[in-house]
């Protein structure tokens, strides 16, 4: 709360130098039908000439404050939103849960980043001018002026005790993330019904939006009223007690907290929906215990599954050696490409260890190339590396007749498919790992080309002692370059 006092301060001298603004007009307006003395008026000029200034300072010094708190707030938010989610992603539900995920994060940051603005300035602001007037008169009203707040938390109270659910969407956004994910399928097979049922989902979730609005219009009108009513009443019992010149004050500093009493109802929902997001994400940490494997990679006892309840790999154990050459083959869907998960870390076993010896680098088809050259590329993922040392690895890799500084698209879509890969194969290699995992790495490539990307992978792996794990769904090819221990999974 520290931080938010001289927001909150700041915004209420603004406000009250509003009112003073508006009082002091309608005050010199009102004083002037008699004719009163120069002098007199005079006074009333200056008055509402400080007042506008004084107005116009605040304003600025208002919108200052409460604008640093809200970027150094939105700032550690979002910092410690990114933090959280580095160490949560990738999900195991797939990219388009990992996309509802970042949007969450999104959401929640600039929800929360209206806090001040929209829910402490206004309710601090209007229970502190609350206070002030209703000093100011109880000298002349006595025990009518508690009239004020009693209209003041009746209108908080009210607020909070009616709902207005937000309209679920993910039906809708659910099938913009499907037609986003089939869109090329429905190039070729058309999108009529696709976009048939898109625009039926997104009729339903306008049409709930619309209902809602309409309902915080109704309530925000009827609590208007009932401000209006309790104000007039105050008023009723003013004009009793004071003088048509202060009593046509009043009225202009009842316009002003009439004002500030409107914008609770927004603010009370806003602060009802902060209250329901949770922005900590912060995934549970797995207390293992420490233990070391002579082996590159071991894993003991492992079970996973995307969905827990359905593991894919059952009390899977294995043992690569450093050096080793491993192929492990399975059928798509066996689990591979989930074993290069966990190896990497990407993923933490349901149960059991993996345990890893040395720095490991994977290539695999759904590596991300950056758009620009393959020599931005190389210093993106590796840092700076000299010419010579990219083309002996893209030599390796069959890319050696390749421009460094032409750009090969948004993630590589100027290459071919085989291209694309092997470029992968490249920059993996470029880390120099102790462990290089190739994820399908001939996928694309007639078997020639096949057979001496493998020789050449396997010949610079033996020549840095580097362990050599190949995923590859072909239980029958053969590698000549040297021999592979084979897991079937």
């Amino acid at each position: 709360m520290k931080k938010f006092l001289p927001a909150v301060l700041a915004n209420l001298s603004a406000v009250l130098s509003e009112i003073l603004l508006t009082s002091s007009a309608a005050w010199l307006i009102t004083s002037a039908a008699p004719e009163p003395p120069l002098s007199t008026l005079s006074v009333g000029i200056t008055l509402v000439r400080a007042a506008g200034i004084s107005r116009a300072g605040l304003r600025y010094a208002d919108r200052f404050l409460s604008h640093r708190v809200i970027f150094e707030m939105l700032d550690e938010l979002r910092e410690k939103l990114y933090r959280q989610a580095a160490e949560k992603l990738p999900l195991k539900s797939g990219i388009l849960r990992e996309g509802e995920f970042l949007r969450e994060l999104t959401v929640t940051a600039d929800t929360v980043k209206d806090f001040l603005p929209r829910v402490i300035l206004p309710l601090a602001t209007g229970f502190l001018t609350t206070v002030l007037m209703t000093g100011f008169l109880f000298g002349a009203i006595e025990k009518f002026a508690f009239v004020l707040p009693a209209i003041f938390f009746a209108s908080i109270i009210l607020s909070a005790t009616f709902k207005f659910d937000e309209p679920d969407d993910s039906d809708y956004r659910s099938k913009i993330s499907d037609f986003y994910s089939a869109r090329d399928e429905l190039k070729i097979y058309g999108t009529f019904p696709a976009v048939g049922r898109l625009n039926r989902a997104a009729e339903f979730f306008g049409k709930s939006q619309l209902d809602l609005n309409s309902r915080k219009i109704f309530f925000d009108t009827a609590l208007k009223i009932f401000d209006f009513a309790g104000l007039s009443f105050i008023l009723f019992k003013l004009c009793e007690k004071v003088g048509r010149i202060e009593f046509a004050v009043w009225i202009f500093v009842f316009l002003a907290i009439f004002e500030i009493y409107s914008a609770i109802p927004e603010s009370v929902r806003l602060c009802k929906k902060i209250r329901s997001v949770n922005p900590d994400f912060t995934p549970e940490k797995k207390i293992l215990p420490e233990e070391k494997s002579d082996c590159a990679v071991e894993f003991r006892d492992v079970n996973f599954g995307y969905i827990p309840e359905n593991p894919i790999i059952k009390n899977f154990n294995l043992k690569i050696r450093r050096g080793e050459f491993l192929k492990i083959v399975g059928e798509s869907g066996a689990g591979k490409t989930t074993l290069l998960y966990l190896m990497t870390k990407l993923f933490e076993p349901d149960k059991g260890i993996v345990l890893t010896q040395g720095k490991i680098s994977a290539a695999t088809f759904t590596n991300y190339i950056f758009s620009n050259s393959i020599r931005e590329n190389f210093k993106i993922f590796v840092g700076e590396t000299n010419e010579e040392k990219i083309r002996e690895i893209l030599k390796i890799c069959l890319l050696e007749n390749f421009d460094l500084d032409e750009n090969i698209g948004e993630d590589g879509a100027k290459l071919s498919g085989g291209e694309r890969g092997r470029l992968q194969i490249a920059l993996a290699l470029a880390k120099n790992p102790d462990i290089f995992v190739a994820d399908e790495p001939t996928a694309g490539l007639d078997k020639k080309r096949a057979e001496i990307l493998i020789r050449n992978l396997a010949n610079d792996c033996t020549e840095k002692n580097r362990t050599f794990i190949l995923i590859t769904h072909d239980s029958t090819g053969t590698f000549s370059a040297k021999n592979f221990r084979t897991v079937k999974i």
